[in-house]
């Protein structure tokens, strides 16, 4: 069976973070890892995580041996030349580069230093043609998705690097009062006649973004018919071009979505609600939570008490999740206490995520770029660090603030929509009730249900678009979570879907997208 081996000097974080992304996309089975760099193991596929760790013979022997070969972070000066690059120190990033503040007033903010992307035939299948580093459209929250990318660490970039025989895919530059400066290559890839050699400079790879679908492709569809390759999942079901799914985080105020309720309703577009249960609700707020389940809707926890971090640990967790599901138990004993959560303030430190699971729950939608990166996947499925818990991010809040200050208008939500649309990827937005306490810089419900109505107008003009519920998306990522792609040295598939979904999975192979088995 042809299998893809991670490679790292030791299981640290970047690597675990690394293999869990290529299992999302390549299923478990075929990737191994992560094994010490120095194991001796050979195949076709190989990713060495932080390269510049890895001992740079074993680096050099899997390049010889040909296939296709994926190094992050900064390599070392052993191993620099395999991947056509040189060192030049010159180039490395200072770190106020990569900083940006948060946002309140203005359009958005965005970090001195971008990543811009080339007409490379590889680098055109990024989704996203430039970006900077870190970015924020108000207050702490990315709409257009994707992680921040720092100086240093794990998801950091150090620079100091420059091609000498790699094309470039990907290029780093930053404003400064001299003009725009060149940081060098943040991704480039190497052919050679019996091996390709993919590079991305940041340890854990573009993972946390749409940008991820360049690692997909260039092991499932590079030098097709001259080198092997490996298959992965997409992540829509067959005739699918995007799915777009909503939620709103209830805080407080619940009957005050009863407006945009109705809208959704009047469009056939599944509702989504988080609720936390710790707050006072009414006769109104529990009628709009049954019709919404009766609609075919979804109700979802939003946590008991709204602490940072789901609480303060371990146990703090667990006992929050068993206060949600009791107060659902009483409250709403018709259905089954949600198994599936939004984050409160959309953190998840490991520890919380490992609690969730034990306490039973199933699934959580996290992700926000200016904490936690662990849990901000370019593609949903299961969160690393934990055993089967499934973790969707969204980070494009649909706020009143951001609204207001990009013109009354929805264009960046659209572009986040496009990126994922290209993608074959999930699209989730946000938005909140509003009460007399706090509006969320909304001016009134007629504004608010004007703004939905503009981002959904923008969507269904692009079509190939499947609405789901927040139930329904998890359905679908569980399913994905549980497909097999397993290839054979002869180069067929044997493909393993989870049975009886009512969607039709399929994979991409040398270009080509094909159904799995199984199916309703």
């Amino acid at each position: 069976m042809r299998v893809l081996n991670v490679f790292a000097a030791e299981a640290d974080r970047a690597s675990m973070l690394l293999t869990a992304a290529l299992r999302r996309s390549f299923t478990s089975g075929p990737v191994r890892g992560p094994l010490p760099a120095d194991s001796g193991v050979k195949g076709m596929f190989s990713v060495f995580a932080d390269c510049g760790n890895c001992p740079p013979e074993a680096v050099r022997a899997a390049v010889r041996g040909g296939g296709k070969i994926m190094l992050t972070g900064t390599p070392g000066p052993d191993i620099m030349s395999v991947a056509g690059l040189k060192k030049a120190p010159d180039l490395r990033l200072p770190p106020e580069a990569a900083q940006a503040e948060h946002c309140f007033f203005e359009p958005f903010h965005e970090s001195a230093a971008r990543i811009t992307y080339t007409g490379h035939p590889p680098a055109l299948t990024s989704p996203v043609r430039d970006r900077a580093f870190c970015r924020y459209d108000y207050a702490e929250w990315n709409n257009l998705g994707f992680g921040a990318v720092r100086v240093g660490g794990d998801f950091g970039v150090t620079g100091g690097v420059e091609a000498d025989g790699a094309d470039v895919l990907a290029r780093m530059t930053m404003t400064a009062a001299r003009g725009v400066v060149e940081l060098g290559p943040y991704m480039t890839l190497l052919d050679t006649p019996t091996a390709s050699v993919l590079w991305c400079a940041r340890p854990v790879g573009p993972l946390d973004g749409t940008e991820w679908q360049v690692v997909e492709r260039f092991f499932s569809d590079r030098r097709t018919g001259e080198l092997p390759c490996l298959p992965y999942l997409l992540q829509t079901p067959r005739g699918t071009d995007c799915i777009v799914t909503m939620c709103m985080d209830c805080d407080e105020a619940v009957a005050s979505c009863r407006d945009l309720f109705e809208l959704y309703v009047q469009e056939n577009i599944p509702f989504s609600v988080a609720v936390k249960t710790g707050q006072d609700l009414n006769g109104r707020d529990m009628a709009l939570l049954r019709a919404i389940r009766a609609s075919g809707g979804s109700i979802l926890s939003h946590s008991h008490d709204h602490a940072r971090n789901w609480g303060s640990d371990h146990g703090a967790v667990k006992r929050d999740v068993r206060r949600s599901t009791a107060w659902f138990q009483r409250n709403l004993p018709e259905m089954p206490p949600p198994k599936l959560a939004v984050s409160p303030f959309h953190s998840n430190p490991v520890y919380a995520v490992q609690a969730l699971e034990e306490a039973g729950i199933k699934g959580f939608v996290g992700g926000i770029i200016d904490y936690d990166p662990e849990f901000l996947l370019g593609r949903a499925g299961r969160a690393p660090f934990a055993r089967k818990i499934l973790t969707v991010s969204r980070q494009s809040m649909l706020h009143g603030d951001s609204y207001r200050n990009q013109g009354q208008s929805v264009a960046v939500h659209v572009r986040a929509f496009a990126a994922q649309h290209q993608a074959r990827g999930i699209f989730g937005y946000l938005d909140h009730p509003f009460s007399e306490r706090y509006q969320y810089g909304w001016k009134s419900a007629e504004q608010r249900a004007t703004a939905h109505r503009q981002l959904l107008t923008a969507i269904r003009e692009r079509g190939g678009v499947m609405f789901l519920s927040q139930e329904q998306c998890f359905a679908f990522v569980g399913a994905l979570a549980t497909a097999q792609l397993h290839m054979t040295d002869a180069g067929r598939v044997r493909a393993v879907c989870a049975p009886r979904t009512e969607f039709v999975l399929q994979y991409r192979l040398e270009g080509e997208e094909r159904d799995l088995p199984g199916g309703v």
